[in-house]
């Protein structure tokens, strides 16, 4: 079979199942793992597919807008992308940790999975994050107020007056979008002194984020790559952004979907 055969009978396998691994290819086109990653470098560099930890996925459309009164409670199918990331996460939590979860999906997922053998403080300024927290017997919930969105989230002058006066030993941060060259980026500009006073405060920042969100950049910069001292992603995440990553320093930890 001819490379370019072989190379568009891989896009529409992709385009089919929205994703591919290596040992697929090798089988069904009995080639070695260099010349399936050769024909993954040349169709993504193509815009055909885009790489990830052990295969490729679809180009797959753009990220949307967050709706307005979006709530990730009200989510009816699982995000299993974001739920690996936030089970991966949740192995970061050690005993009396003073933790804070971000108000997005991952956060949500996090609250439901949280570790239930040792004590903890959880920060948030979700009420859904924490609603879901308060049936944790062994977590201790500091929840930060003022005026609240239609999505239930705090972030204005007096939920950054409470937060100023709380150390943090690790922060869980998930963003609208994370990209190597922009950063972590977000929609609304009112959610970004807060991110930076949740970071500033926090001993250790870990960006968990669903392979979907990255090498993708939002309106608003919130910081760069290089402000997290650690990445959590899912096995759909581009080779190339792994590398990237770790070129400048930033360890990346991948959960298995």
């Amino acid at each position: 079979m001819f490379m370019e055969e072989r190379q568009k009978m891989i896009v529409e396998m992709v385009n089919k199942s929205g994703h591919i691994s290596v040992n697929e290819i090798q089988e069904r086109f009995h080639v070695s793992s260099d010349c399936v990653r050769r024909d993954l470098r040349s169709l993504e560099s193509r815009g055909l597919i885009k790489r990830t930890h052990g295969g490729a996925i679809s180009t797959g459309p753009k990220g949307k807008y967050p709706e307005e009164l979006y709530n990730p409670k009200e989510i009816s199918d699982m995000n299993e992308l974001c739920l690996a990331a936030a089970k991966k996460a949740v192995e970061y939590i050690v005993e009396n940790d003073v933790v804070y979860l971000t108000t997005s999906v991952v956060g949500y997922y996090m609250a439901k999975n949280l570790p239930a053998d040792f004590s903890f403080t959880v920060v948030t300024n979700s009420v859904t994050v924490a609603d879901e927290l308060r049936k944790h017997l062994n977590v201790s919930v500091i929840l930060l107020g003022g005026e609240m969105s239609h999505r239930g989230h705090c972030h204005d002058f007096y939920t950054m007056q409470m937060m100023k006066n709380i150390s943090l030993d690790k922060a869980f941060l998930s963003h609208t979008a994370l990209s190597i060259e922009n950063g972590a980026s977000i929609h609304n500009s009112a959610g970004v002194e807060f991110g930076r006073l949740i970071m500033k405060n926090s001993s250790m920042n870990i960006g968990v984020y669903p392979s979907e969100k990255l090498g993708k950049n939002s309106i608003h910069s919130v910081c760069p790559i290089t402000a997290y001292d650690l990445l959590i992603t899912d096995d759909q995440v581009s080779e190339d952004f792994v590398m990237q990553a770790e070129r400048l320093k930033v360890k990346v930890d991948i959960a298995v979907v």
